[in-house]
């Protein structure tokens, strides 16, 4: 290549000029008319998590990053985006479900507690499906997610069964513990055999390793785990709760609470 002079001359470029040789744009992508960069990465399966690894790179470098290059801006796209919008939408309509559910079930029983008993079990669910995760050693996932959903539901269940024949006892005019421990007892078989049948029928997908069902492993973790845990919260914690809200409304509306006694055995005359 050669380089025309003012007098007409044409010299080398080398001779007037240092040239350097550098990978040049072959495109450049711009979103909101400024220039952007994808970065794109895959994590190995067991080796990382990648909600953990963007976390430490925007707590640890945006901020330089920030400084060094002014108008810098670091977003997250693809597959993160997609399960941050995910996780969103699917909260705020879980929300609106147990919203429902509560409305219902306060219609049902006439009464604004007795609901609140029923949907303790979520939370204890929720518990269930985690040290699912830990046992099998799985990650929580958007699959996980939705079959803990599936949980709520059916644990939901289970209370509705027992707290439904509580009062069916206290209909029939029995105190209250005598109706709390006579609807335990009459519940405990149907309630104890839906969860371990449904555990159990639910053990060959978790034993799955065909590439077709694996995908849906953790979200059978998730329901299979969630519901036998929360088993023991429906016989146990719902009706101590239960005992527990009407020894208070007793107290605030000042009537008697029956409740068995121990009595003492009289000593033994000599």
């Amino acid at each position: 290549m050669r380089v025309r002079t003012s007098d007409g001359r044409e010299i080398p470029l080398e001779a007037v000029a240092d040239v350097t040789f550098v990978p040049g744009y072959t495109t450049i992508d711009r979103v909101d008319r400024k220039r952007a960069i994808r970065i794109t990465s895959e994590v190995e399966v067991g080796k990382g998590d990648p909600g953990v690894i963007i976390s430490n790179l925007l707590n640890e470098n945006q901020e330089a990053w920030r400084n060094k290059y002014p108008g810098f801006h670091l977003s997250i796209s693809g597959d993160m985006e997609s399960e941050t919008e995910f996780m969103s939408s699917a909260l705020r309509n879980f929300g609106l479900a147990l919203l429902v559910i509560y409305g219902l079930m306060a219609i049902a029983f006439s009464s604004y507690w007795q609901p609140m008993l029923i949907l303790t079990a979520v939370p204890f669910g929720f518990m269930g499906a985690v040290i699912g995760h830990v046992v099998m050693g799985r990650e929580v996932s958007m699959m996980s997610m939705l079959g803990f959903f599936a949980c709520a539901g059916v644990v939901v269940n289970d209370n509705l069964v027992l707290l439904d024949r509580i009062n069916q006892l206290r209909q029939q005019g029995k105190a209250v513990f005598e109706a709390v421990a006579q609807a335990g007892r009459d519940r405990f078989r149907p309630i104890v055999l839906t969860s371990v049948t449904t555990f159990i029928g639910l053990v060959p997908i978790m034993g799955e390793t065909s590439t077709q069902a694996r995908f849906l492993i953790p979200m059978v973790i998730s329901l299979s785990f969630g519901v036998l845990f929360a088993t023991l919260v429906t016989l146990i914690l719902v009706p101590s709760l239960y005992l527990l809200g009407e020894r208070v409304r007793a107290k605030m509306s000042g009537d008697p609470l029956t409740l068995p006694l121990q009595v003492e055995p009289e000593p033994d005359s000599i």
